[in-house]
């Protein structure tokens, strides 16, 4: 944010005046003397030259500084239209850089850092530049970023509430670049990825609760490429997945429970794997039941806007009360057990009332009966 604002269109704003009754302006900051003759002075060039104000419309003060041939020099104080500060900037003498400061509405520091004091098309602004700092209201440090003029340029550093590193990586123009790092409030890492442009590229890391590794994979022009691998929590492959174009082409399970389903959006089945093939409970489900409405329940809920109504709402729940979408009556199409990827011990079927229509007796893949 550029807190020197010269242009003509504020300066329009900040000195226009109305036919309405405006209150009465604080002066107590002014400077003395007449506009034009003692302060807010041009020279025969039009350039501004010694003590200058601007005021809001309702003849608060903005800003009080001085210049030289319309650059600003020395000090300068920016308020809101309060009257409290906003900022404050400090020029170097025989320097383009100016050390600034940033307020928030109750007077905490938020931010702190330097001004490149330039010109651009005629007129005089200022563009961050170096090192700033972002400060809570407890006075923590939670950023500290490097600008080349106006543009992030350089390491960024993010931190959580109790100090320790949040996040850290470069940009380069504006772009991020080379190796970025991700923390939790311990200190654990729970990401890595590496960037290019702008855009992500190269090998990624995602890692669990306690620095374990969730998933790792490639990325290409900021998209994930070719397989990736995720894990459970005990550390054991969860899937294999491969990605083409951002998108999946395949999975392989490989530990753990998994399910999938219809293009209705109606549960197929569910079922564990274990080295890569299926290992337990094995139940799924026909493409059938009905989907209805009912009240959301704390913490629960499946997407839908809170307020939709639908066949399932319950009497006397409030109109605008959150719902979300449960399917009912989805009859079962078989249940039983697979021992390293094949069927186990007893399986049953049904059809779509609900009715078995079978059921079969199986040792390790070998079917030994079967009851119509």
């Amino acid at each position: 944010m550029n807190l020197l604002i010269f242009l003509p269109l504020l300066l329009a704003t900040a000195t226009a005046t109305t036919v309405l009754a405006q209150p009465e302006p604080d002066t107590s900051q002014w400077p003395d003397g007449r506009p034009g003759a003692d302060f807010n002075v041009v020279d025969a060039k039009g350039l501004k030259q010694g003590r200058w104000i601007r005021v809001y419309p309702n003849g608060k003060l903005y800003y009080s500084g001085s210049f030289e041939n319309s650059r600003p020099v020395g000090h300068f104080t920016f308020f809101r239209e309060t009257g409290k500060v906003l900022s404050e900037v400090r020029h170097q003498a025989d320097s383009d850089i100016a050390k600034a400061v940033l307020y928030r509405e109750d007077g905490t520091e938020s931010h702190r850092g330097h001004y490149l004091t330039v010109q651009v098309d005629g007129e005089w602004t200022q563009w961050k530049d170096g090192e700033w700092t972002a400060l809570d209201r407890r006075d923590r440090v939670r950023v500290v970023e490097h600008y080349t003029r106006d543009t992030l340029d350089g390491p960024t550093t993010t931190f959580h509430p109790n100090g320790t590193l949040l996040e850290e990586g470069t940009y380069a123009m504006g772009l991020k670049n080379g190796v970025w790092k991700a923390f939790d409030r311990e200190g654990r890492p729970r990401g890595v990825e590496h960037w290019r442009n702008g855009q992500r590229n190269g090998p990624a890391q995602v890692m669990q609760d306690g620095g374990a590794m969730l998933s790792e994979g490639q990325f290409a022009l900021d998209l994930p490429v070719g397989e990736w691998t995720t894990y459970n929590p005990d550390g054991k492959v969860r899937s294999l997945i491969t990605y083409e174009g951002g998108r999946v082409v395949t999975e392989s399970p490989q530990n753990g429970e998994f399910s999938s389903d219809y293009p209705s959006g109606r549960p197929e089945w569910v079922g564990r794997y274990a080295h890569g093939r299926l290992d337990g409970p094995f139940t799924s489900w026909h493409d059938a039941g009905e989907w209805t409405m009912v009240p959301a329940e704390a913490g629960g809920g499946s997407g839908i806007p809170p307020g939709m109504v639908g066949p399932g709402r319950r009497p006397g729940a409030k109109p605008d009360a959150p719902m979300r979408r449960e399917l009912r009556n989805q009859p079962m199409k078989e249940v039983g057990e697979y021992t390293a990827g094949v069927k186990d011990g007893t399986w049953r079927y049904f059809d779509e009332q609900g009715n078995t229509i079978r059921t079969e007796r199986w040792s390790l893949g070998r079917l030994e009966s079967t009851d119509e």
